[in-house]
């Protein structure tokens, strides 16, 4: 068990902290992958052995900790203030659903396959430990250039897909006047020309980085007395953290405008409130308090949108309890589907902890965050039948009648 010791615990250290960036990096799904092959190389890297074969059973071991340790506290994390405020019980069937297990089973997969490739660095590592740290001030930068194409649409400089945007804009123009008009214009003192040539003003932008970083290391080993650093692995860890920012810029991005969008909802009244946009991928009715509408929609245009999203045409904002909405000119009976079709899918997804019935038909459900839902079901005891189809999965859900 101590050979296992210290890649367990780096297991469970990744896990917790993939929690943490979990807001952040679900966004995007593919931005997920870094962390998980990442969190695979720490895993080998712990590890004292010298042969292959002796890496696999603890990386085994370790990924699948990981995988499935990721995925329950994820899932705690949903549930747990609902259970803590209204002392709910957990749905804990969900966690042997079948996504919740695939899911699982990719983190592990993905994590075991970054052990593969940490113990393949650790391979060269060994090897060329004395020349590594030259050839990553070289290589470095190409890894980098090719992260950059997770940003597009957005001006950053040093990115390939900016070069729809001018970059390196602007290092190299100059303003002169229209001698007719007296117009102040831009003019480049050099036109980089094709993408091919954004991709060499790109590397050798990288590069320049990368060898100032490496004499700044140089320059602070200098100055230590005791303990130096390890240039090459300072040079790597450096590139990581380039890497990781290029590729999560979208996903961190995305997060930021939502919750922008949601904290600038704030009212009292429906003229308070305005719809500012249709973006995919916020909403097709964006709505907020009016003083916020010029910020957020400058926010929701600086994403690179994929389009419009298709609405119903009949969307309002309203302000309900102090915060903006979006509301849709319904019929009763539109409504009411609305709502018995929204109880019937919070109870499969167990989030119903109570639900009452009358003679009239009405149902109301309270679910496990406070909130009561009311709606008139079909006929007599549909909502028993619907509960009773959930009780392995979700538990016993405390039913009545009037």
């Amino acid at each position: 068990m101590e050979k296992f010791k210290k890649v367990l615990l780096t297991a469970i250290i990744c896990a917790i902290v993939f929690l943490i960036i979990s807001f952040w990096i679900f966004e995007y799904e593919w931005s997920i992958l870094p962390y998980l092959l990442l969190t695979g190389c720490f895993m080998a890297w712990v590890q004292a052995e010298t042969a292959v074969y002796k890496f696999l059973d603890k990386l085994l071991i370790g990924s699948l900790l990981f995988g499935f340790l990721a995925m329950i506290l994820i899932f705690l994390k949903r549930y747990m203030m609902s259970h803590l405020v209204y002392d709910s019980p957990l749905p804990l069937a969900e966690l042997w659903d079948k996504d919740t297990l695939m899911m699982a089973a990719v983190f592990s997969l993905v994590s075991f396959l970054g052990g593969l490739l940490g113990v393949v660095l650790k391979g060269f590592y060994a090897l060329y430990k004395n020349k590594l740290g030259i050839l990553v001030v070289f290589v470095g930068p190409l890894a980098v250039l090719s992260a950059s194409l997770a940003v597009y649409k957005i001006k950053i400089g040093g990115t390939i897909m900016s070069a729809q945007h001018g970059w390196p804009y602007p290092f190299w123009i100059h303003q002169i006047k229209d001698v007719l008009d007296n117009f102040t214009i831009d003019e480049w003192i050099f036109s980089p020309g094709s993408l091919y040539h954004y991709i060499i003003f790109d590397y050798l932008f990288y590069l320049l980085i990368f060898v100032l970083f490496y004499f700044l290391v140089k320059s602070v080993n200098a100055r230590l007395r005791m303990k130096k650093i390890n240039i090459t692995i300072a040079l790597f860890s450096f590139l990581v953290f380039m890497v990781l920012i290029f590729i999560s810029f979208l996903s961190i991005k995305k997060s930021y405008i939502s919750r922008q969008i949601a904290w600038a909802g704030e009212c009292r009244e429906n003229s308070d409130c305005a719809i500012v946009a249709n973006r995919s991928p916020f909403s097709c009715a964006i709505v907020v308090n009016k003083a916020n509408a010029d910020r957020i929609l400058n926010l929701v245009n600086s994403f690179p949108s994929t389009g419009e999203l298709q609405c119903s045409g009949r969307e309002k904002a309203v302000c309900l309890e102090n915060k903006c909405w979006v509301s849709i000119e319904q019929t009763p009976e539109d409504i009411n589907d609305v709502l018995w079709q929204r109880i019937k899918q919070s109870i499969k997804n167990c989030e119903v902890g109570s639900t009452m019935q009358t003679h009239s038909l009405e149902v109301t459900a309270v679910l496990k965050t406070g909130e009561v839902i009311k709606a008139f079901e079909p006929k007599i005891d549909d909502i028993f039948e619907i509960t009773d189809k959930v009780k392995d999965k979700c538990g016993e859900i405390r039913t009545a009648t009037e």
